[in-house]
């Protein structure tokens, strides 16, 4: 990753000050830089972002084309995306003092702008003060720490300066009595889609609310489901509802059309595609957790393997999961 520019302003509604700054950061200060790293190595990675497309009539969008027009440059960009921003967030029921960081930056070959919302925490330090009874040790409140790198930033933006694509995260906050999304539908004004996380909860529930509404196992429904995501991860290419239905219920066509009903009503797209790594990762186990407070976890092409895992259903409605071919158990 390249870090090209990245500046820092200020929204402390606390005092009520918003301090936009006129310089850049200065990125050959290491822990600058590492902070920024850091944080962006953490959103790529994220499976909660969500993939968006600008509205046509998005201001950020006009913006952002007369920077990379070189109309106006960083400062002016940033400043002007800030007043954005700003102009939002003061409007909230309760205004949630924060630090906003963009930056631009390459990763493997693309080139992103990113916007990013570092609410200030809340924290405890000790300061030292001299008076003349001697020194006293106290402890205060700080109000304006930044959250740190192993802290996941849960409201942000990046956009891909080629495609425009836009991937984000956003929590809803009370504006006006109205609960929005402050970046997406206010700052950049745009349409975006489930993220990949999402959609993989999405197609679980679905598939086993299906098998108990028809008196199927819920835990084979959702391994199925789940390895039909993988593969299709695995393969790089899109699946549609029907074929997560066609996998999962593939005996009966009744449970197919409920799956397809659902799928409808949960506006899940005609296509999906689930590419982020950890969420595919996720997806390679499942845990199975009884009434009795036991808890299996299992990889999901076992679930379905009568070699290694049974599911026995007995006459007074229990139901026994039997462990085969077992050669060794570690206590951990």
């Amino acid at each position: 990753m390249i870090i090209r520019k990245a500046i820092l302003h200020i929204m402390d509604f606390n005092s009520d000050i918003c301090v936009f700054s006129q310089k850049e950061l200065e990125l050959s200060d290491y822990g600058t830089a590492e902070f920024i790293e850091k944080h962006l190595s953490r959103i790529l990675e994220d499976g909660g972002k969500k993939e968006g497309e600008f509205q046509e009539y998005s201001i950020f969008r006009q913006t952002l084309q007369r920077y990379i027009q070189e109309g106006i440059d960083f400062t002016e960009f940033s400043t002007a995306v800030g007043n954005l921003l700003y102009d939002q967030v003061s409007q909230a029921d309760e205004p949630e003092s924060m630090d906003f960081l963009v930056c631009q930056f390459t990763e493997e070959s693309r080139e992103y702008v990113g916007l990013l919302l570092l609410p200030n925490k809340i924290a405890y330090t000790h300061q030292v003060e001299n008076g003349q009874d001697g020194v006293a040790n106290k402890i205060i409140r700080y109000f304006t720490l930044l959250p740190n790198t192993s802290q996941k930033i849960s409201s942000y933006a990046l956009i891909d300066l080629e495609s425009f694509r836009i991937f984000l995260c956003d929590r809803k906050r009370a504006i006006c009595g109205e609960e929005i999304q402050v970046l997406p539908d206010k700052v950049l004004q745009c349409v975006y889609g489930q993220s990949d996380r999402d959609t993989v909860r999405t197609i679980r529930k679905i598939a086993g609310q299906v098998a108990e509404e028809y008196g199927a196992n819920p835990a084979i429904a959702a391994a199925r489901a789940k390895n039909c995501i993988i593969e299709s991860a695995e393969q790089n290419v899109p699946f549609t509802p029907s074929d997560i239905c066609e996998e999962v219920f593939r005996e009966n066509d009744q449970m197919k059309s409920t799956f397809r009903q659902k799928a409808m009503e949960a506006d899940m797209p005609p296509k999906i595609t689930v590419e982020n790594p950890k969420v595919v990762k996720s997806i390679r186990s499942h845990k199975i957790k009884t009434d009795t407070g036991i808890e299996i976890k299992i990889p999901t092409e076992y679930l379905e393997n009568s070699r290694y895992v049974e599911f026995i259903n007995h006459a007074d409605g229990t139901i026994s999961i039997q462990l085969k071919n077992i050669g060794k158990i570690v206590n951990r």
